[in-house]
């Protein structure tokens, strides 16, 4: 078995038995297993809590610059006035990237699923905009339009996918969008 498997599971069965999830002998019974009556417990769990530590450190990492990614594309679009087109395809390939990475397997190993689904919904809120500016302007219907598009789509991938903030956020959506246009008649 693999030293950093190991110490992992030894560290979850200490965590066990810290907090009473398993009898204590058991607890024990196992970290012996799994030790195989070598070394130091304490040692082992100080090496593993590193271990633990660098790994919650990286995610930590990952998760700051996809934000950073998203963002820097985000306010690219709206600040970069002379390069829309390209702006726009940079936060579309982010956007795809992202869905493409939370639906494969490298974005649920690694617990960034539903950050990256909110970054794509964001992206794309964000690109409905951009196009509207650019292109429509003037055009308030289609504006709604738009935010119509963006708000069903977050209800059908909360339906869809089972999460209850793309649900919640696109019925939400849907009611000030209904709400508005009620109060501007």
């Amino acid at each position: 078995m693999n030293a950093q498997r190991k110490r992992i599971i030894i560290t979850e069965i200490q965590y066990w038995k810290q907090n009473k999830l398993l009898p204590e002998h058991y607890c024990d019974f196992l970290i012996t297993l799994y030790a195989r009556g070598e070394g130091d417990e304490e040692e082992d769990t100080k090496s593993s809590k590193g271990i633990l530590e660098r790994e919650k450190n990286t995610k930590w990492v990952k998760l700051a610059g996809l934000c950073f990614l998203a963002l820097l594309a985000f306010g690219g679009m709206f600040v970069l006035r002379d390069f829309p087109i390209a702006s726009i395809s940079a936060a579309a390939i982010l956007a795809s990237i992202f869905l493409i990475l939370s639906i494969g397997k490298a974005g649920a190993k690694a617990g960034l699923s539903s950050l990256l689904y909110i970054l794509s919904a964001f992206l794309l809120l964000g690109l409905s905009l951009k196009v509207w500016l650019l292109f429509f302007e003037n055009e308030t219907l289609l504006l709604l339009g738009l935010l119509v598009l963006n708000c069903v789509l977050w209800l059908f991938a909360g339906r869809l996918l089972k999460l209850l903030y793309f649900t919640i956020s696109g019925s939400v959506g849907l009611l000030l969008i209904i709400g508005f246009l009620f109060l501007s008649m």
